[in-house]
């Protein structure tokens, strides 16, 4: 997964943009998500912006558009 790509999650079906990605190969590196499809209203991510580690990303979402 790499900055630009937009990921599914599999349990909520919410749909996030890869904004930032720290230590890419790394299970404990981090990625920064984009999530403006309202999941994270009324959260302390209200913003759309928030973070998980790579190897949750890897568990729990799937790349549905590869960005270029």
């Amino acid at each position: 997964m790499q900055v630009g790509d937009l990921v599914k999650f599999k349990s909520s079906g919410a749909i996030g943009t890869i904004v930032n990605v720290y230590a890419p190969d790394n299970p404990k590196g981090f990625v920064d998500l984009l999530v403006t499809d309202g999941t994270l209203d009324n959260t302390a991510c209200s913003s759309g912006i928030t973070s998980m580690s790579n190897g949750m990303l890897w568990r729990t979402a799937e790349v549905i558009n590869e960005g270029r």
